[in-house]
């Protein structure tokens, strides 16, 4: 019978594995990464950012389940200060600052909310902001006063804009371009 052969294992350093995996909670990992000053200024967001300027934490670096998912700054921040965020509503800014986390900026509301938010506030493509125009906002007042002052067939001006009688019509009543930006 060969001889057995038998190994020795130390078991592993348990204080080292400990110390490794002990994690800061997500309050304080989140907090370390806010620029905070007075209380009504924008408290900036200093860690990682996605393109559209919204800050974004790891929920749990080194846990199970939530491990490598990422969530937005903003939420995180209203949560902290607030408590859970209820299903199907968002977190909104007072201040337009995508990067601010004060939470005396932001507030619940509907993707409604948000969209007329948005346009109150002018922050959506609208006018010459707009990608897709194919007009200036100079072509534009030129085609409402050619239209009041010598008043012919729209598919005249259309032809001479190089747009289409439909897009004049909807200047003249004010359907797009409705202040003339």
């Amino acid at each position: 019978m060969a001889a057995q052969l038998t190994y020795k294992i130390d078991p592993p350093d348990t204080t080292q594995a400990i110390a490794r995996r002990s994690k800061k909670g997500l309050a304080v990992r989140f907090w370390a990464k806010v620029e905070r000053t007075t209380a009504d200024a924008c408290w900036l967001w200093k860690g990682t950012c996605k393109r559209n300027g919204y800050g974004q934490i790891c929920a749990d670096p080194e846990g199970n389940q939530l491990r490598g998912r990422k969530l937005y700054a903003h939420r995180v921040a209203f949560e902290l200060a607030f408590g859970p965020i209820p299903a199907g509503l968002h977190v909104l800014h007072r201040c337009d600052n995508p990067r601010c986390v004060n939470p005396a900026h932001l507030f619940l509301g509907t993707h409604q909310d948000n969209m007329a938010d948005m346009i109150a506030k002018q922050r959506h493509a609208h006018g010459e902001r707009q990608p897709t125009r194919k007009l200036s906002r100079h072509q534009v007042r030129a085609i409402r006063w050619l239209a009041h002052h010598d008043p012919g067939p729209q598919t005249n001006l259309a032809r001479e804009f190089g747009v289409s009688a439909s897009t004049v019509t909807h200047i003249l009543t004010r359907k797009t371009w409705a202040s003339g930006q």
